[in-house]
C-alpha cells in the first residue's frame, strides 16, 4: 500500500514506491582513533569510507547490533525515501505473504556479492519485532521525547498501547532531525507533558536500551557537533542514488505508461534525455534524487533543461502553478506581473509564463517562506499555523497555493491538539528557494533582510542551516550572498573561539564545521556561474584542503578562486597531504605566509610522512594540530591554547623548546610518540595553564605525572601499556592533589588482572570510579578505566 508521488511537480501521479525506487549510495564514515580538542586524530584508514549495500551492514558492527545510527545527507539526496523504503521492507519481512519467499531470500541475500539490488536482506529486518517511524517535522515545537511521540501517535489512532513493547527488539526511525526544534517552554505546556531538558536542546530525547536501535536522519549541519562517543554509535553518509540512470528510466516509464506511450517511444525518450544530459554537462546534478526526478519530469513535458538550480526550481514552481490552474479550470490567479530587474535573468531562463502572470501570489508565498525560515524561535520555521500564513496572504491565496501543491496541509500527530500546526511547504528546498526569491525581489530592504538572517542564524549550531538558502541567493542576489558569506564566516570564527576558550570535559573537532561551510560556499559559487551572475566577492576565511571527499573540477576551480580572493585574511586552515606533496606544501606555505596576521587555527596532516617543512614565522596561532611527517620551524606558542602534535625527530626538539619558553597559555595538549622525554619533562612544569593532557602510546605514564603543573585537571592515556602498579601510582598521585583531577585510561593494555585492579580501586577512599571494563579487539583485550578524585570538605 506504500505509494509515492513520481515527483513534487505532480503529486497526483503516484505509484508503488518499488516502481521507481533505486537503492541509495550510502557510505559508513569511519571514526579515527579519537576526536580531540583541536582536530581529529586519524590514521590512514580513518579518512576512508566503505560502501554499505545491505541492512545488516547498516544495523550491525562486527556482528553486534548498533544502538544509535545517524544518516546524514544534503537536501534532496534521498534520506526520507530511504526511510520509507526501510519501513516498507520491514512490513514485507513480517508479512504473511512473505513467508513463502523466506527460504529464497535466505539463499540470495547472505553475502554482499549476491545482493545485486542493494538492501534486499529482509531476513535482517525480520529480527526486529517492532518498527516505529516518526517524521520529526510533525512534532517540531511541540514535543521533545521520541517515545512519547510514538505512544501519542498510536493512541491517537485508537490502538492499544503497552509499555512492554519497549522490552522487545525495536527500530525507532526518526526522519529529518534538522526540521525539529525544541518546544518553547515559555508557553504553558499541556497537562500531561513532561520535559527534563532546556529549550536549547538540539536533538529529541531517545530511549537508550540495548534492544532498541535508534536511526536518525538529518542534514549534515545538525550532526556537525554531535559526539560519537562509543562503539554502539555509527555515522553514515547518504549521497544520492547508486545509479541515477535507472531512476531516470523508472520515472520516464511511469510517465509514459500514464500517457499510453509505446515501449519503443519510451526508449527513444530515455535516449533523448541522456543525450541532452550529456550535452548540457549536468550529470553532477543527477545523483541528487529530488533534482534528478525534477529534471526528468521537466524534460518529459517539454521544459528547458538548465544546469542552474535556480532555473530548475523556477520551472518547478511554474509547473506547480500550471497544475493548480488546470485543477480549477481558470486562466490565472491574479493579473499582477512580476517585473523585477534584479532577477530578470532568472525569469528569462526556461518557461515561467505562469509565475510571471501570477506575481502577487508568488510574492506572498516568498514573503511567507522568508518569514518562517527566519523565525527567531524556530518553532514555526517549517510547520506553521494558519494565522502565520494569513499575515502574508489572503485566505483565497492560501487556497490557491494549496491547489498548486506549493503549500500542503498535513494532519499533525502533535501531543497538544490546540497547538496543531498543519501547514508546510511541500519540500524544504521549495521553501528555501522562495525565501531566496523574496531576498532578490526586496533588495531595497537589504538591511532588514540581513538583520532577520543574522538573528535567526547566529551561532555554530544553526549557521550551517543557512546553506541551501545561501546557494539559491548566490544565483539571484549577489550583494546579499556576499554579506551572508561574511556572516557565516564570522559566526564560525566566534564558534571556534568559544570552543577553544571553554574548559570542557569532552573533546571536540574544531575543523568539521568549517569543512561543511566550505562545501556550502563552493556550491554557491558554482550556482553563481551557472546563472551567469557577475563575479561574487564571497568571504571564505576557513579553508579545508583535500579532505574527506574527492572534489569535482568545478569545486577545485571554485576553491582556488575563493582562496585567492581571501588569501591575506585566512583564519583557519586544515590541510591534508595525500599526493602531490611538494606542490600542495608550496600552496599551504604561500597561504601561511600571506595570512600571518589572521591565521589562528592550523591543522596539518601529512599522511605520507614525507617530511614536509613549514615556516611558521610570525604566526600567532591559537590552535595547532600537526600529524605525520611535517617539520615545523619558528613556532611561537605565546597565543596558543590548544596543541596536538605527532612530531618528527627533526621538529620534536624545536617544539618542546618553544613550549618551554612561550607555552604558558596552553590549556589542552595532545602528544604522541615523543622520544625526547627529558625535554618533555622540562617543558611540562612551564605550562602553567595546562588543564588537559592527552598522551598516546607512552610507556612512561607515571614518570610524566610528577612534572605536571598545578593547573592540571584531566589526564588521559590512550593506547599505552599500563601495569597494575602504574594504576596504583596514578591513583595515589591524584589523591595527593589539592584539586579534583580526572583520569582516563582508554584502549590501554593492562599488564595485570583487570578485576584485581578494579577491586583494589573500589577499596580506595577519595576517588570516584566511573568506568572499569575490558573492550575486546583483534589485538587482544584493551581496557577503559576512568576515575576522578573526591576532595574532602
Amino acid at each position: 500500500m506504500c505509494v509515492v508521488p513520481v515527483s513534487m511537480l505532480d503529486p497526483d501521479i503516484d505509484v508503488p514506491l518499488e516502481r521507481i525506487y533505486v537503492p541509495p549510495s550510502i557510505k559508513a564514515l569511519k571514526r579515527g582513533q579519537d576526536v580531540i580538542h583541536g582536530g581529529s586524530e586519524m590514521d590512514k584508514s580513518s579518512t576512508m569510507e566503505s560502501d554499505v549495500n545491505c541492512y545488516k551492514e547498516l544495523l550491525h558492527r562486527d556482528g553486534n547490533p548498533v544502538n544509535t545510527i545517524y544518516i546524514q545527507g544534503d537536501p534532496g539526496c534521498g534520506k526520507t525515501t530511504f526511510s520509507t523504503k526501510l519501513v516498507l521492507d520491514w512490513c514485507n519481512a513480517h508479512s504473511e505473504n512473505d513467508a513463502s519467499t523466506k527460504k529464497k531470500r535466505t539463499v540470495t541475500t547472505r553475502g554482499k556479492a549476491s545482493n545485486r539490488t542493494g538492501f534486499s536482506d529482509l531476513d535482517t529486518l525480520r529480527d526486529y519485532k517492532f518498527l516505529f517511524f516518526v517524521s520529526l517535522r510533525d512534532y517540531s515545537g511541540t514535543m521533545c521525547n521520541v517515545s512519547q511521540m510514538v505512544v501519542e501517535a498510536i493512541q491517537s489512532n485508537k490502538l492499544p498501547w503497552d509499555d512492554s513493547v519497549w522490552e522487545h527488539k525495536c527500530i525507532v526511525l526518526t526522519d529529518a532531525a534538522d526540521e525539529w526544534y525544541h518546544p518553547d517552554l515559555s508557553y504553558p505546556p499541556p497537562r500531561d507533558y513532561t520535559c527534563r531538558c532546556g529549550k536549547d536542546q538540539i536533538m529529541p530525547l531517545y530511549l537508550q536500551r540495548n534492544n532498541i536501535t535508534n536511526i536518525i536522519t538529518a542534514r549534515p549541519w545538525k550532526l556537525a557537533n554531535r559526539r560519537m562517543s562509543d562503539s554502539l554509535t555509527r555515522m553514515f553518509q547518504i549521497s544520492g542514488v547508486a545509479n541515477y540512470e535507472t531512476l531516470a528510466r523508472n520515472v520516464i516509464n511511469v510517465l509514459a505508461e500514464k500517457n499510453g506511450i509505446s515501449q519503443k517511444a519510451t526508449q527513444s525518450k530515455c535516449n533523448d534525455f541522456f543525450e541532452k544530459l550529456k550535452n548540457n554537462n549536468m550529470r553532477n546534478l543527477m545523483t541528487i534524487p529530488a533534482i534528478c526526478v525534477q529534471l526528468v519530469h521537466q524534460f518529459y513535458v517539454g521544459r528547458l533543461m538548465e544546469d542552474s538550480l535556480c532555473s530548475i526550481y523556477i520551472n518547478m514552481l511554474d509547473m506547480h502553478i500550471a497544475k493548480g490552474l488546470h485543477k480549477l479550470q481558470i486562466e490565472d490567479f491574479d493579473t499582477e506581473t512580476i517585473c523585477v530587474k534584479e532577477i530578470k535573468h532568472i525569469f528569462e531562463t526556461g518557461k515561467n509564463e505562469y509565475m510571471s502572470a501570477n506575481g502577487s501570489l508568488i510574492r506572498s508565498a516568498c514573503a511567507l517562506a522568508f518569514k518562517t525560515l527566519t523565525d527567531s524561535s524556530k518553532e514555526s520555521s517549517l510547520v506553521f499555523a494558519k494565522n502565520t500564513i494569513t499575515n502574508h496572504m489572503t485566505e483565497t491565496q492560501l487556497g490557491y497555493l494549496l491547489q498548486t501543491g506549493i503549500i500542503t496541509q498535513k494532519k499533525s500527530l502533535a501531543l497538544s491538539p490546540q497547538k496543531n500546526i498543519p501547514y508546510m511547504f511541500v519540500h524544504k528546498t521549495i521553501q528555501e528557494f522562495l525565501a531566496s526569491m523574496h531576498i532578490a525581489i526586496n533588495q531595497t530592504g537589504i538591511e532588514d533582510i540581513m538583520s532577520a538572517i543574522q538573528s535567526a542564524y547566529s551561532d555554530g549550531e544553526s549557521i550551517l542551516d543557512i546553506g541551501q538558502l545561501f546557494i539559491f541567493t548566490c544565483g539571484m542576489c549577489g550583494p546579499v550572498a556576499e554579506r551572508m558569506s561574511k556572516h557565516m564566516m564570522d559566526v564560525i570564527t566566534s564558534d571556534m573561539e568559544s570552543k577553544l576558550l571553554s574548559i570542557s570535559d569532552h573533546e571536540m573537532d574544531l575543523f568539521f564545521t568549517p569543512y561543511l561551510a566550505q562545501r556550502i560556499l563552493l556550491g554557491g559559487f558554482i550556482e553563481r556561474l551557472a546563472n551567469k551572475q557577475p563575479c561574487l566577492q564571497l568571504t571564505l576565511t576557513h579553508i579545508v584542503l583535500d579532505a574527506f571527499t574527492i572534489p569535482t573540477s568545478k569545486e577545485i576551480d571554485a576553491l582556488n578562486t575563493l582562496i585567492d580572493m581571501n588569501i591575506s585574511n585566512i583564519t583557519s586552515m586544515d590541510a591534508f597531504f595525500f599526493y602531490n606533496y611538494q606542490q600542495k606544501s608550496n600552496r599551504v606555505q604561500k597561504i601561511i605566509s600571506q595570512s600571518r596576521e589572521s591565521l589562528s587555527y592550523l591543522q596539518l596532516r601529512d599522511l605520507g610522512e614525507s617530511d614536509l617543512q613549514f615556516d611558521l614565522q610570525g604566526l600567532k596561532l591559537k590552535s595547532l594540530s600537526c600529524k605525520g611527517g611535517t617539520v615545523l620551524s619558528n613556532l611561537d606558542c605565546t597565543y596558543m591554547r590548544s596543541c596536538s602534535i605527532v612530531p618528527t625527530p627533526l621538529s620534536e626538539r624545536r617544539i618542546l623548546q618553544s613550549m618551554s619558553f612561550t607555552g604558558k597559555n596552553i590549556t589542552h595538549l595532545i602528544l604522541s610518540w615523543f622520544e625526547s622525554i627529558d625535554l618533555l619533562c622540562a617543558a611540562l612544569p612551564t605550562l602553567t595553564s595546562l588543564h588537559t593532557l592527552i598522551l598516546y602510546w607512552t610507556n612512561l605514564a607515571v614518570t610524566l605525572l610528577y612534572y605536571l603543573p598545578e593547573s592540571i585537571r584531566k589526564v588521559v592515556y590512550r593506547a599505552s601499556d599500563v601495569s597494575a602498579q602504574d594504576v596504583k601510582s596514578m591513583v595515589e598521585w591524584s589523591k595527593s592533589r589539592y584539586a579534583c583531577v580526572r583520569f582516563e585510561l582508554l584502549d590501554c593494555r593492562l599488564t595485570a588482572n583487570e578485576s584485581d585492579t578494579c577491586n583494589w580501586m573500589k577499596q580506595q577512599d577519595g576517588i570516584d570510579i566511573t568506568q572499569c571494563e575490558s573492550v575486546p579487539s583483534i589485538f587482544g583485550d584493551h581496557y577503559r578505566i576512568s576515575w576522578s578524585t573526591i576532595l574532602s570538605k
